[in-house]
Parts: structure tokens; C-alpha cells; sequence
């Protein structure tokens, strides 16, 4: 499990757009976190799969439909930045 949580942060430290974000493991989940607000996770479904979960409007867990891979489901948020960038 101590690898998913290593792909996540080398992928987040290559990817400018996400240079101020930072990945923590929660049980089985990894979380994305800007400075001490929680705003994503990442759930894993089994064989290799994951999928994703947003702090919609600060208020509620809304699931994304977009299911695969960890480094896929990053690139996910990377080219959907409404699901990360939302104003509080």
C-alpha cells in the first residue's frame, strides 16, 4: 500500500498544476489536501483500480464517474480542475 501512496506524490511533485497539493493516506485512501483543507479522495475498488470522491461546494462527498488506475484518476483531476480548484 506504501507504493500508491508514493505514486501519488511523485506524480503530484511533476505536475505544476498540482505543485501546492500534497497526498495523505487515510486507512486504505489517499487524500488530496491544499494547505489544511481536505478537498479529494481517492477510494480504491480493487484490481488495480480506484475511484474519485470531491468535496462538493464544502458541504457533501459527491462521486466522480471516472474509475482506473491511480495515475489515471490524477491526470483525471489535472484535466477536470473544477473537481480541485473550487472557490470556498
Amino acid at each position: 500500500m506504501g507504493k500508491d501512496l508514493d505514486q501519488a506524490q511523485s506524480y503530484l511533485a511533476r505536475t505544476q498544476e498540482f505543485a501546492d497539493l500534497t497526498v495523505r493516506r487515510a486507512g486504505e485512501e489517499l487524500h488530496l489536501w491544499r494547505g489544511d483543507v481536505h478537498f479529494a479522495r481517492l477510494i480504491p475498488s480493487g484490481g488495480g483500480r480506484w475511484h474519485l470522491e470531491y468535496f462538493h461546494n464544502l458541504e457533501r462527498w459527491e462521486r466522480v464517474d471516472f474509475q482506473g488506475p491511480l495515475e489515471e484518476c490524477l491526470e483525471f483531476f489535472r484535466r477536470h480542475p473544477h473537481y480541485v480548484f473550487w472557490e470556498g
